[in-house]
């Protein structure tokens, strides 16, 4: 039976006492000066239209006769022939290509290099465009070889450290309903990878001269802007050379291939994301690095990674004949046939490590690899000398897991188009790499038998840093109208009780998105694109009483940008009784009479969307004698996709008590 292994090569030694060994780092600007395809999204359909950012590519060099390197660039991805092309440019400089690793920090907003996800433009661009792609390609490939060279330059006498810290913007972008993939978005209950190993570099007087960094999260924070830009790996390697002046960042991605940023949706975000790292990276130096001796050890082996069953010339002349992305690689598939080079079976899978003795074990791994891979192999190796790298050395695709194979969706299935593999892999991949693995690492870096589980896989509590975030804020609710409007919120929320005993979809959708604490969950959806759009619920009201009656439910409202209409309608029996309108911040509206009065306070925000909760509440004079009411929320005007939501699942009894301590600053 086929095993997928080939053998293992171990390259160089390292003496235990050695603590000084020489490094050198370099970095050059690889910013494009000329049009060209940006690579990540398929919706882009012309050239970069600015510049945000500028791009780099980062080396550095570990040693002295027989150096290893590695040289990250700001790009989404850099293919194996690139890989290849750059080891041959540097074969006189003494690095072998086995002691080379090229990685990418997966930003979504660098030029697409000649051979990266083929598909992804393929039969869309001019041959002025594919010039300009090749053009750009060359360009790249001399800088990064020109940084390694630097680097090599620069080489002086330093010590090694490193520490594990942690960051938490990473969330998991798989929705699922079922155990089926269902789409993109924010599911806090899946793995995750939080942790953030450094590598630092001091010269003899103790200066930092070298910082590598390296998280599980996808560079997607800006989105499809098509503007160059490195998004939040690029704002760290900034927040961490100007904590420390004298050194030149790298920042690479470990199993982040299921994993984005949250939140998401701009510059800004992006930015604070780097910054996050860069305050994390400061920490660690301060008291939670170990020193490393000498320079490592390098191990590798190439694998075959199986695929399904390669389809007949029949199944892709269909395809082809579909058009779009799915055309494309039918159209691949069958030029490969008319080649007589057959339709690949497996796909070779380049494992490497380097070993600093056995305090720490770095492994590099070739593609978008899912966080399944993190968790397992932090599992079965000692996780506390682990580190892991992906999107080094090759770019055949997504790497999923067994897991992430049975559920189906993007990361299984369709991203095999853009990269022009024939098919999703067969489940036995998984064991395939982490045998791999296994075998580079050695037995060394096997887990102890008492090794408690990893603390880097489980994102913290959306609602714990929700209300720990809106605790802060009621210290200091902004100006004095702001202040006065909180306060009496603060006030109606002491009896305040649940809103929702059934809700009445009406002409409503059920759609996920962010709730109060940005996770993604089921909600009810109206839209301002239909005038009459509804959707209403059943509250139960207690008799008027010494004070008035206040309902709370759970809910948002969004994109802002989107054309103002007459807003939402808020029906009490079949009445209106108020408008309301999308918002970002705590807001009130009322009836003419103030006999209902809707208080809206957002939680969780991003630049379009917010979640938070509603309050209604009832004057003495509205249903004084209690029981059930119907409310609904109607569409006034047409023609916008500004819409209002309430959550499926409402979970207001357990949470007022904590948002009442969270707003305690608030309270008279």
């Amino acid at each position: 039976m086929w095993s997928g292994v080939a053998a293992v090569f171990l390259v160089g030694t390292v003496q235990a006492d050695e603590r000084l060994v020489e490094v050198g780092a370099a970095k050059v600007d690889v910013t494009p000066g000329h049009p060209v395809v940006l690579a990540g999204y398929g919706g882009r359909r012309t050239e970069l239209e600015g510049i945000d950012t500028r791009l780099w590519a980062r080396a550095m060099v570990i040693g002295n006769e027989d150096p290893v390197a590695i040289v990250v660039i700001d790009n989404c991805g850099v293919p194996a022939a690139l890989k290849a092309r750059l080891a041959q440019s540097l074969s006189g400089e003494g690095i072998i290509p086995e002691r080379l690793v090229v990685a990418a920090t997966h930003t979504h907003n660098a030029p697409s290099l000649v051979g990266y996800a083929r598909v992804l433009w393929a039969g869309r661009m001019t041959p002025e465009q594919k010039e300009r792609m090749a053009r750009y390609t060359e360009f790249a490939l001399g800088k990064m070889a020109q940084a390694v060279r630097m680097a090599l330059q620069n080489r002086q006498p330093m010590r090694l450290s490193w520490g594990q810290g942690r960051a938490d913007f990473g969330g998991n972008r798989r929705i699922m309903t079922d155990s089926q993939w269902r789409g993109f978005g924010f599911q806090r209950d899946a793995p995750v990878d939080h942790s953030l190993p450094v590598l630092a570099a001091k010269d003899r007087d103790g200066r930092v001269r070298v910082l590598w960094a390296n998280y599980a999260c996808h560079c997607t924070t800006v989105g499809g802007r098509n503007h160059v830009s490195g998004d939040w790996a690029g704002y760290a390697n900034d927040a961490m050379e100007e904590a420390f002046p004298s050194a030149t960042a790298l920042m690479t991605i470990g199993c982040g291939a299921d994993i984005g940023p949250q939140p998401s949706g701009n510059l800004q975000i992006a930015e604070g994301h780097g910054r996050a790292i860069g305050g994390e990276v400061q920490r660690l130096l301060g008291d939670g690095m170990s020193e490393l001796g000498g320079a490592p050890v390098v191990a590798g082996t190439t694998v075959q990674l199986p695929l399904v069953d390669p389809k007949p010339r029949a199944y892709w002349e269909e395809l082809k004949a579909k058009g779009g992305f799915d055309g494309q690689l039918g159209l691949a598939m069958l030029k490969r046939l008319d080649a007589g080079k057959g339709i690949p079976s497996h796909v070779p899978y380049p494992v490497t490590s380097w070993q600093f003795g056995k305090d720490l074990a770095m492994v590099f791994l070739p593609g978008e690899v899912v966080v399944d891979y993190s968790v397992r192999l932090n599992r079965e190796l000692a996780w506390s000398r682990l580190w892991i790298t992906a999107w080094a050395n090759g770019m055949p695709g997504y790497i999923p897991s067994r897991r992430v194979l049975a559920e189906g969706g993007y990361e299984a299935d369709f991203s095999q188009v853009y990269y022009e593999q024939p098919g999703r892999y067969k489940p036995e991949v998984e064991e395939v790499v982490v045998g791999a693995v296994h075998r580079v690492v050695g037995k060394k870096f096997a887990a102890p038998g008492d090794q408690k589980p990893a603390p880097f896989h489980r994102a913290p509590s959306g609602e714990d840093a929700t209300l720990g975030k809106l605790s802060e804020w009621a210290v200091a609710p902004g100006s004095g109208e702001d202040v006065a409007r909180a306060k009496v919120l603060a006030k109606h929320l002491r009896t305040a009780r649940p809103a929702i005993r059934k809700i009445d979809i009406g002409t409503g959708e059920n759609t996920m998105w962010h709730n109060l604490a940005g996770d993604f969950v089921e909600r009810v959806f109206i839209r301002q694109e239909k005038r009459g759009a509804e959707v209403g619920w059943e509250s139960k009201v207690r008799k008027k009483g010494m004070e008035r009656r206040v309902l709370c439910f759970s809910g948002g409202v969004g994109w802002s940008t989107q054309p103002k209409t007459g807003g939402f309608s808020l029906v009490m029996d079949g009445e209106e009784r108020l408008r309301f309108d999308v918002t970002n911040d705590l807001s009130r509206w009322s009836s003419n009479d103030d006999s209902v009065e809707l208080f809206y306070l957002p939680t969780w925000k991003s630049n379009l969307d917010t979640g938070g909760f509603f309050f209604l509440v009832l004057g003495d004079q509205v249903a004084a004698g209690g029981g059930p009411v119907t409310f609904s929320v109607r569409s006034v005007g047409e023609g916008s996709k500004r819409w209002f939501a309430i959550d499926s699942k409402q979970e207001v009894a357990r949470l007022l008590p904590r948002l009442m301590e969270a707003l305690k600053p608030l309270h008279p």
